[in-house]
């Protein structure tokens, strides 16, 4: 269905009028008890071909056999990317793949974050493996894996996908002398602030942050008061960070993660210390549950009741997990996240979920609301974009030409398309994102401008003007 200009009546009442300038002439019909308005929603380009993955993992010395695990999936997860699955069935595949999947890795030890401490072993100016600032969210290079010396190391269409995987996992293996005061969420900020200098990430590409960590994040904002007030028995270090107030809060690290970015081009994710039968749940829903309250116990050497536990098949302890009600946070103040139990009993479910988060994003735009479809898929809305300059509507399939900007670029309407079967775009709705999917052969060019236009519902509220 194509719509012309004169849909847009309603918003001449409405004041939301940003596609159409004019009224028809003909009668609506009565409204009533429902009356209808024009809702508008700038979206951006989804012409995203290209990933960048940051992996943050904890190198504290219970981390080895979560790094295992986290191993053993890389080839899912880039293969994933890469090659993408058809787990519908309908013959295609169930995202668009990547062009380009590049991937860095840093460490949760940032030290005791420069601050001049000595009392804590493996930590700080006192410690025999690094400094005050521990590995710095330095991206991990390792001789023994390759990669010519590289620290981003980067797949493009066309190379070895088994020799990009396998320079991958060995680069996430962060082994476990790192500092047991675990900053994974400083880490990953502090890491992507030097995009300037490493060129890490693309401003073009999607980014995604995916957190691997077993103990409460103590991320240190206020160095000073939180080190001077700090008991250093072992049993008392997490209990401490989980009451500090000198820690760096949450909507800090979520602005911070996202930067200038548009959200459609963000996923953040954790495997962390959840109860493992709220894996994959909301953020609201994991916070919520009685189990990831921090509860001081002298029964275990990190001085706070786990979350949740996990044992290998000999019996033996493989995971002890503290609540990681900041990273909940954090994923709760950023649409569409993920959160994952380090205790589950391998990391496949984890990782197809972030998969997929990752995939959905590749050929669709989020969208601030959610709608209802008619019975056949379509909703009431039009798509209009304005392309870069020197691309017209012709160019690229499933458009109609409606029109020029004051700046000479082409505007453009884009077919809706619910069945799927043409070029254009379709709606659907994956959890935490509402969402216009293009078409293989329609999705916008990178720098192109769109806007989601819908006529919708809402309650009679007397006002004649709907609102």
């Amino acid at each position: 269905m194509r719509w012309n200009a004169g849909i847009w009546v309603v918003s001449c009442v409405s004041s939301l009028l940003l596609l159409s300038t004019g009224c028809l002439d003909r009668d609506l019909g009565p409204l009533n008890p429902r009356v209808g308005r024009v809702i508008d929603m700038p979206v951006n380009s989804n012409g995203i071909a290209d990933v960048d993955l940051l992996l943050v993992i904890d190198d504290s010395g219970s981390m080895d056999e979560e790094q295992e695990l986290l191993r053993r999936e890389i080839p899912a997860l880039v293969r994933g990317l890469t090659d993408p699955p058809d787990n519908d069935g309908d013959g295609e595949p169930d995202w668009t793949a990547v062009e380009s999947l590049r991937v860095a890795v840093v460490t949760s030890d940032l030290g005791t974050t420069g601050y001049p401490e000595e009392r804590l072993g493996r930590c700080g100016t006192g410690s025999p493996y690094m400094d005050a600032w521990g590995t710095d969210a330095r991206f991990r290079q390792s001789a023994t894996c390759g990669g010519g010396g590289s620290a981003i190391h980067e797949w493009r269409t066309g190379d070895d996908v088994d020799a990009f995987v396998d320079l991958v996992g060995c680069t996430a293996e962060a082994g476990i002398t790192g500092c047991g005061f675990e900053q994974p969420l400083l880490a990953a900020t502090r890491a992507l602030s030097r995009q300037a200098e490493t060129g890490f990430p693309r401003e073009e590409a999607l980014l995604a942050v995916l957190v691997l960590n077993d103990e409460e994040d103590c991320s240190v904002g206020d160095v000073g008061p939180f080190y001077d007030g700090l008991d250093v028995n072992p049993r008392t270090i997490n209990a401490y960070c989980t009451a500090s107030a000198a820690l760096v809060d949450p909507e800090t690290i979520a602005r911070d993660l996202l930067g200038d970015r548009d959200p459609s081009r963000f996923v953040f994710a954790a495997i962390t210390g959840v109860p493992v039968d709220l894996a994959g749940q909301s953020p609201a829903s994991i916070l919520s549950d009685a189990r990831m309250a921090y509860v001081p116990t002298t029964s275990n050497e990190l001085g706070l009741e786990y979350a949740c536990t996990a044992n290998n098949d000999d019996g033996t302890v493989r995971s002890e997990a503290t609540p990681g009600r900041r990273l909940a946070e954090v994923a709760g103040l950023l649409d569409g996240s993920l959160i994952r139990s380090i205790c589950e009993a391998d990391f496949t479910p984890a990782i197809a979920a972030l998969t997929e988060r990752i995939g959905s994003r590749l050929k669709n735009v989020c969208i601030d609301r959610g709608l209802t479809p008619a019975a056949d898929g379509s909703v009431a809305c039009v798509v209009e974009e304005v392309l870069p300059r020197g691309l017209g509507c012709a160019d690229v399939p499933g458009r109609v030409n409606i029109g020029i900007t004051e700046d000479g670029l082409e505007r453009c309407e884009i077919d809706q398309r619910p069945s799927g079967d043409l070029p254009g775009w379709s709606y659907t709705s994956i959890e935490g994102c509402a969402q216009i999917t293009f078409s293989d052969d329609a999705i916008p060019p990178f720098g192109a401008q769109l806007h989601f236009g819908c006529l919708v519902e809402v309650p009679n509220t007397g006002d004649p003007t709907g609102l």
